[in-house]
This record gives structure tokens, C-alpha cells and sequence, in this order.
């Protein structure tokens, strides 16, 4: 504190003197005074009474002066010491005054935060052991010295060792002497500053010069530092390991001009005097002399730096070794070359698979140029032929294994698509993340065609092109094994030209291998497809048919071969070669069951069909020929009563159960035959579909029903709806929306008079076909009916998802009603069911009173049956509907 404006003290002593001095004064001028006036006694008396109170009021005022000075410099004095002692309790340092013995008597509160103990239990401890000297010893000779007086003060570091958790605190302890003054006798005071940050800021720059001598010495680079002035310097170990020196005095022996190789030598050190006097940069490739006689590659990095004057000062820098760099540049190079002339495209790119270079080879293979390509993905040259589950596959692989190898088609700038045998790699850095990608291809598409070639040659026969026997065998026997699990039905044709040889013999063995090219090539054209064709010998040929309904499917297969061979062949000169065919059926898995079998089994009927005559042919079994042809025979009839108007559309009446009336029609084909009489249904029907004239014949019901209704409206009689049946497969292998749509818009019948009735198994084959059929159907206004319900493979969750609209129950369980309970449940279930959907419901079969009664007492909504009326003709139905319009009571 700075006490030059302190009050001065006044003593007790210096105003003992003052008050004697004044009052002998006093007193000795008073009395001089008094006798020189030569008063009375009693004025004498009276002035000396004045005079003493004069004195006591004098030294009155003298005595309050001097207290109110001391009290003044009291005061001053306890604020300097409050100040003081304020400094000293909140210092940045730790301040202890302690006694001779050691103890502390006084400590601040930053002495307790060093040491961990409260400000209270300091006093009395011993310093020394809370404050340790690193060195006792050096500790106390600096005491004794600073107690003798040769020093005035000594400093030192020390530790703080905080009880509580044994952590040491390093500081610097300055120790003074404060000698005795009256009563206070002579202490120490010991001051403490915390160095811990210094300490860390040590350590931390103690482990960068480690971590940097460990980078360099990592980094197998070595370091000089050269001084300007005292042309003298000093190098790392590393730079003495890179040299191969294996001395004792390294700086003695390196001679860095003399061991430059010459040819750098004067560009190397022209380099360095620039460096050191324009403080340019320097970086050099040089070769060095090592130590061991050989020379090697370095790059020398160095940089001037200036003194407090601005005056180079110093040059300093590293050595790094570049021979394993070199030899590295030129394997690359060396890879480059063999990468740049191979005959395999070859494609780097980065791990977003973005191309970064492609070699010549790529570039002729696929179209493209390198700058066309870079930034792009392989994805340009996706081919189209493979889905994206081969590519996931693809990536998985090279994820998992990093590599993957195949075969895969892509696509020329050109647009060619072409194969290529690939092989994909992943390059993964050290910490195995991946960095790149390498691609390399080679075009196998003429690979692919010689394999081809002598696939062809080994399985096919090369006049025809067709499979040769031993293909023929091998396809037979897998269609055997697929058919024997799925309980297919299929046959084997064999086909054997009549009198080939005389074509031979006429016409010269080039021609008949014209006439055989032909003749295969009309036999495939009318196979059905899944069919399997093939040439077992020189003038046979053999088919597998799949998928047969009924053996009469067979011989429609063999009367179509039959009249493909007989298509005559025209030769270029203008005549004509006509051939013949017989042909041999043998049946899976009526007649045989293995491949071997129905093959042997179709040669022996080829000898039936010849036997018959030319251009026959023959089942392996004699009664199924027959039956076959008579198939054949009711096909050929059905097409001849279609083109003559030999069919006929018959109504049965549907009738409202809660009123009486007739509220639709189902129209019912009849076929009368000039011969024979009325054809059942049952008969003409699966000859139609299984001949493929259900279409065509389904088409001209539908024709003629809607025509029909359209006249009925057209003269006045109440509109109704006309329930037309489609077969399954009319609905599968037509366009029926299309079919329809035509019809109403030819005819001009309301589409919502018209109800479509289909099975259920067109709605359990292949629900997702018809589920979209069924939705158009119901786009165009019609109504869509399920026909005998409850006897085939639906249900309640299939129906639901489709827009029906009616539920037909089969006459089956209707004709037991009243006398059969289950037909009774079954019968009020649908109609329930039907109901709860929203669906009308129809029974048919209804022959009894009792059956139309239960079905009124259940809610039917709708029925049809002999107790109202047969299936009758147009005219007749339509006079029932007059009648009914003129008020006929209801049947």
C-alpha cells in the first residue's frame, strides 16, 4: 500500500513535553507581566484567577485538539490494515505467515483451496508437511541462509498434498522473513502459486515433440536444421537411418554437396541458395550417395528462417526417402501399359460407382468414349434382360466376398446387346471401407454362338432344325415326371411320311431334304404351344401334346398334322411334291407311363394307322379310336349345325317368389339335328370346348339372345333379364368384354337387362384374371351371376371379392327339398349368406309346391323350374309373357 499521505502520529511523550513547555511559559509570563503593572493585591489576585482559567481553557482546547489527531490516524491506520488484510484473503496466491517452528498461524482462503484443508484447521499445522519441498535438504540451508540474513527472500517448487484425496498440487513457494517489531515476533511468509497449468502446457509440448519426432521417424523421413551463421547443423536419427550411416559422429562424416549424384548436384544447391536467399520454397528429387555405396531417390523439403533482425538465420527441412515410391510409379506405369493393351475392357470407378477411367479395349468394345463416360454409372449399359433380384444378388456377393464373377448381358452405345463374362472387384483402403471399383469384361458373344453351335449339333437335327431323338427323349421324360405330379394327361404322336422314299427316288435326295425342311416347318406351325416337336429318324417325326382333356383332343392334334404334312411344297422350277402322313397315338397315362413306353406304344400304332390306309391314324388301343372318332365325328356336325342354323335358344322363365311374376329368363342353347333328333347339351357342349368352338359358338348365343330381347322390347312386351351361361373357358381364351361390349352396341339390348352366369371355377383358376374381367363386365351395366352355387370350390371370403350380383343355387340341392335336412340347411345358408353380401338369390330345379314354400318361407328372392315351366321357344315364352301382361293370374 503506499503510505505517502499517511497522517503523522503524534506520540504521548512529544505532548507531555508541549503541555509542560506551554505552561511554564505561561505561568513565567503571567507573573513578569503582573509584577511590571505593579497592581493591588486584590487586582493581582483577581488577574491571576483570570489567567489560570485562560490556561485551563487553553490546554483544554490543546488536550480535545491532540485527541481528535490521534483518534484521525487510528482510523486511517485500521483501514489500510482492513485493505490489506482484504488483499492478502482473496490473493491469486496462496500466503501463510508462519512462525519459526513451522506452524502456520494465518492463511488465506487460496492457501486452503491448494492445500484441500478449511481456512480454521490450517492454523497450527506444520507447513512443511502440507507444502513439501521436492529437495528437504536444498529447503532448508535456503531457511538457514534467508535467518542469517545472506538472502532476502528464497523461492522453489513444492507440492500441495491434499489430505482428503492424496492429489498432489504443484506450486512455486516464495518464503520471506518478517523480522520481530515490539511485541510481534519474527515470522515467515510464504507465498504459493499454482504452476499446474504450466506443468500441463510442459507435458503437452513435451508430447507434441514426441508425437512429431514419432511421425517423422514413422513417416521414414529424417530432419536437418541448419545453422546460417555458425555454418554448422544438426540432423534427426532418422535422416541417419535413411543414409544407412552406421558411425559414431554422423554430422563429422555427412558432406551433403559431395554426395549429391552430379548429375543434380549445381540444380540441387542453386535451389537452396534461392531458397535461403528469396525464402522460396524448396522441394527437390535428388539422388544421394548413401553410405553404403549405392545411390537413391529423395525429395529434400526445406524453408529459410529469419532472425529478430530479419537476417537468415536458419535452414531447416526433411529428407524423405522416394524409392519405394518410384518403384511403385513404375509398377503403376507398368499396369497402366498392361491395363491400356489388354483385350478385356476394363472399367475403374468410385465407391458411388461413378466411372473414373475406362482402357482403349472398353472403349472399342462398347461404343462409348472415355469422356463420354466419366461421372456416369455402369447403369447406362443395363441390358433390360435381367430383373432387379439378379443385381441385389450381384452386389450382395461383392459386399460379402468383395469379388464376384459371371456372366451377364449389357448394351453397346449402339444399342446391340451383347454377353460378357464380368468380373467385379471391391478395393477397400486400410480401414477396409471401400474406395473403388474395378470391372473388367470380355465379349463371349462369339464364345456363346460356337457353344450354341454345338449345343444345336448335339440335341437338334440339322436339316430341320428340329430336337433330335436323344433331346426329343430327355424333353419326353421330364413332361412324363411334371405330368405324373400334377396328374396331366398328355400323348405321343408319331408321324410317319407315306412313300417318302418314291420323293427321293423322283426328285433326287436334295429335293426331299426341301421336302422335309417344309414339312417340319408346317407341323410346327401348327402346334399348340407347350407342344414338343422333334425328328426321330429319316422320315419320322414325333410330337408330345400337353395338356389333354380328353383323348379325342389327341386326334384333333393328329388330324391337324395330318393336313400340315399334305400342304404340297413348291419348288422354284414350278412343280409341286405332296406328302403324306400316318400317325400313331399313344396316351398318358391311360396306355403307358414312361417316356420309353409311349413311345414304342406310338410306333406300334403307326402300323394301325397304315394299316387303314394312307393319311390315318391310330390310338394304341382300338376302342379309344373309336370313341375318339366319334368325337370327331359330333365336332364335325356341331360346325356343320352352326353354318345351317341347326341351333336353337330356349327360355325358361325366372319368377319373382314374393309376387308370382316372371321377372328373367335363362336362355338355354338346343341343337335339333336333322338325323338324329334333339342333341343334349351334355353331349355337344365338352365337344366344343375341348375342339376350341365354344368361342365362336358362345359369340352367337350371346348374339342371338340379346337380338331376341331387343324385338321383345321393340313389340312392347315388359322388360326382363336375360341370364346367358359362359363357359370356363370361353371366359379364359376369349376377349369376352370386348365380345359383349360389341353385341350391346350391334343389337342395341339394355347391357342391364343382360346377367352374365359363370361357374365357380372360373372364379377359383385364376381369381386375379377374373377378377379383372368381372370388373369391366360390371363397368358396362350388366348384372353378374354365380350359376350352381355351392358345388364346386368357392367360398364366402372368395365371393366377397368380386362384383357379384346374383347367387344361382344348383338344382342338386333344391330336388331333395322337403326330404332332406341337409339340403334344406345347405339351401337356407346360401340364401342367408347371399343376403348378407347384398346378392339376389335363385334357386333352380323347382318341381314341387313344397319346394317353392320352403323357399318363400327362407326369403328366396327368385326361382325356375318345371312347376312354372319348362325351357321353352322364343314364340312360346313370349306368348307367356303376353299373357301375363293381360292379367293371367301366375301359375
Amino acid at each position: 500500500m503506499d503510505t505517502s499521505g499517511e497522517t503523522k502520529r503524534v506520540r504521548p511523550w512529544h505532548g507531555l513535553v508541549l503541555y509542560l513547555a506551554v505552561g511554564a511559559c505561561w505561568v513565567l509570563a503571567g507573573d513578569l507581566l503582573l509584577a511590571a503593572m505593579a497592581l493591588d493585591v486584590a487586582a493581582v489576585q483577581r488577574y491571576q484567577l483570570w489567567k489560570g482559567w485562560v490556561f485551563v481553557l487553553a490546554t483544554g482546547a490543546l488536550a480535545w485538539w491532540l485527541l481528535r489527531h490521534m483518534q484521525a490516524a487510528d482510523s486511517a491506520q485500521a483501514l489500510a490494515a482492513q485493505h490489506t488484510a482484504h488483499v492478502l484473503r482473496h490473493a491469486p496466491a496462496g500466503i501463510a505467515r508462519v512462525g519459526m517452528d513451522g506452524r502456520i498461524v494465518w492463511a488465506n482462503e487460496r492457501l486452503s483451496e491448494l492445500t484441500g484443508v478449511a481456512v480454521p484447521a490450517l492454523q497450527g499445522q506444520d507447513f512443511r508437511d502440507l507444502v513439501q519441498a521436492t529437495d528437504r535438504g536444498w529447503a532448508q540451508r535456503q531457511r538457514e541462509r534467508l535467518l542469517a540474513g545472506e538472502i532476502d527472500h528464497y523461492q522453489g517448487e513444492r507440492q500441495c498434498r491434499q489430505p482428503g484425496t492424496g492429489a498432489l498440487v504443484p506450486v512455486v513457494c516464495t518464503v520471506t522473513l518478517v523480522p520481530a517489531a515490539g511485541a510481534e515476533a519474527a515470522h515467515l511468509v510464504c507465498a504459493l502459486q499454482d504452476i499446474r497449468e504450466i506443468h500441463a502446457a510442459r507435458e503437452a509440448l513435451e508430447r507434441s515433440e514426441a508425437g512429431l519426432r514419432l511421425a517423422l521417424e514413422g513417416s521414414g523421413s529424417g530432419m536437418w536444421d541448419w545453422d546460417l551463421q555458425a555454418r554448422s547443423g544438426i540432423a534427426c536419427a532418422g535422416l541417419q537411418r535413411l543414409l544407412r550411416y552406421r558411425g559414431a559422429d554422423f554430422a563429422q562424416a555427412f558432406a551433403l554437396g559431395e554426395r549429391l549424384h552430379p548429375a543434380e548436384r549445381w540444380r540441387v544447391l542453386r535451389a537452396a541458395r534461392r531458397a535461403v536467399a528469396k525464402g522460396a520454397r524448396f522441394s527437390e528429387a535428388v539422388r544421394i550417395l548413401c553410405f553404403d555405396g549405392q545411390y537413391r531417390w529423395f525429395t529434400a523439403s526445406g524453408q529459410r528462417h529469419l532472425d529478430a533482425q530479419g537476417r537468415p538465420a536458419r535452414f531447416s527441412g526433411i529428407l524423405t526417402d522416394l524409392t519405394d515410391q518410384r518403384r511403385a510409379d513404375a509398377r503403376r506405369r507398368l499396369a497402366a501399359t498392361v491395363v491400356d493393351n489388354t483385350m478385356e475392357g476394363v472399367v475403374v470407378t468410385d465407391a458411388q460407382s461413378r466411372i473414373l477411367s475406362v482402357n482403349a479395349a472398353f472403349t472399342r468394345l462398347m461404343g462409348y468414349t472415355e469422356d463420354e463416360l466419366l461421372g456416369q454409372t455402369p447403369r447406362i449399359f443395363k441390358s433390360g434382360r435381367h430383373d432387379r433380384a439378379f443385381y441385389e444378388g450381384m452386389w450382395e456377393h461383392v459386399q460379402r466376398t468383395g469379388h464376384w464373377q459371371g456372366e451377364i448381358w449389357n448394351r453397346r452405345k449402339s444399342g446391340e446387346v451383347f454377353p460378357e463374362h464380368m468380373s467385379l472387384s471391391a478395393v477397400r483402403d486400410a480401414a477396409g471401407a471401400v474406395t473403388h471399383y474395378v470391372c473388367m469384361f470380355i465379349d463371349i458373344s462369339e464364345q456363346k454362338a460356337q457353344r450354341q453351335r454345338l449345343e444345336f449339333l448335339a440335341h437338334k437335327d440339322p436339316l430341320t432344325g428340329l430336337g433330335n431323338r436323344a433331346w426329343f427323349s430327355a424333353q419326353l421324360d421330364s413332361a412324363v415326371a411334371q405330368a405324373r405330379g400334377s396328374g396331366e394327361h398328355l400323348a405321343v404322336l408319331q408321324l410317319n411320311l407315306d412313300r417318302f422314299k418314291d420323293v427321293n427316288d423322283s426328285y433326287g435326295y436334295a429335293v426331299g431334304d426341301q421336302v422335309l425342311a417344309h414339312i417340319a416347318r408346317q407341323v410346327q406351325a401348327v402346334l399348340r404351344p407347350g407342344d414338343l416337336l422333334g425328328r426321330m429318324a429319316g422320315d419320322e417325326m414325333a410330337v408330345v401334346v400337353r395338356h389333354l382333356r380328353h383323348a379325342d383332343g389327341a386326334a384333333a392334334v393328329a388330324r391337324q398334322l395330318i393336313a400340315a404334312v399334305g400342304e404340297p411344297w413348291r419348288s422354284p422350277e414350278g412343280f409341286e411334291v405332296v406328302a403324306g402322313a400316318s400317325v400313331g397315338i399313344c396316351l398318358f397315362p391311360e396306355h403307358a407311363d414312361t417316356g420309353q413306353a409311349l413311345v414304342q406304344g406310338a410306333h406300334a400304332a403307326v402300323y394301325g394307322a397304315k394299316a387303314r390306309g394312307r393319311g390315318a391314324w391310330c390310338f394304341f388301343h382300338e376302342d379309344m379310336t373309336q370313341a375318339a372318332r366319334e368325337r370327331l365325328a359330333l365336332e364335325a356336325r356341331l360346325r356343320l349345325a352352326m353354318a345351317q342354323g341347326q341351333l336353337h335358344m330356349h327360355y325358361q322363365p325366372q319368377v319373382d317368389i314374393a309376387t308370382g311374376r316372371i321377372a328373367g329368363a335363362e336362355a338355354l342353347l338346343r341343337w335339333h339335328d336333322p338325323a338324329e333328333g334333339m342333341v343334349s347339351p351334355a353331349r355337344f357342349i365338352p365337344v366344343a370346348e375341348s375342339s376350341g368352338l365354344i368361342g365362336p359358338l358362345g359369340e352367337w348365343v350371346l348374339g342371338e339372345v340379346c337380338r331376341q330381347g331387343r324385338r321383345w322390347l321393340d313389340d312392347g312386351l315388359p322388360p326382363l333379364t336375360l341370364a346367358v351361361n359362359v363357359s370356363p373357358r370361353q371366359f379364359h381364351l376369349s376377349d369376352l368384354v370386348a365380345c359383349t361390349e360389341a353385341v350391346l352396341s350391334e343389337t342395341g339390348f339394355p347391357a342391364t337387362h343382360l346377367e352374365l352366369e359363370i361357374t365357380e371355377s372360373v372364379l377359383a383358376d385364376r381369381p386375379e384374371e377374373a377378377l379383372q374381367v368381372l370388373t369391366r363386365l360390371g363397368d358396362l351395366g350388366m348384372r353378374l351371376a354365380v350359376d350352381d352355387f355351392g358345388t364346386g370350390y368357392s367360398s364366402l371370403a372368395l365371393i366377397k371379392r368380386f362384383p357379384i350380383d346374383v347367387l344361382k343355387i344348383d338344382q342338386g340341392f333344391i330336388r331333395e327339398i322337403p326330404h332332406s335336412a341337409g339340403d334344406m340347411a345347405i339351401s337356407a345358408a346360401i340364401i342367408a349368406m347371399g343376403h348378407s353380401m347384398g346378392l339376389q338369390v335363385v334357386a333352380e330345379g323347382v318341381e314341387t309346391a313344397a319346394q317353392l314354400q320352403f323357399l318363400r318361407e327362407r326369403h328366396c328372392d327368385t326361382y325356375q323350374g318345371y312347376l312354372r315351366s319348362r325351357p321353352l321357344p322364343a314364340a312360346e315364352f313370349a306368348a307367356l309373357l303376353r299373357a301375363q301382361a293381360d292379367g293371367g293370374a301366375p301359375a
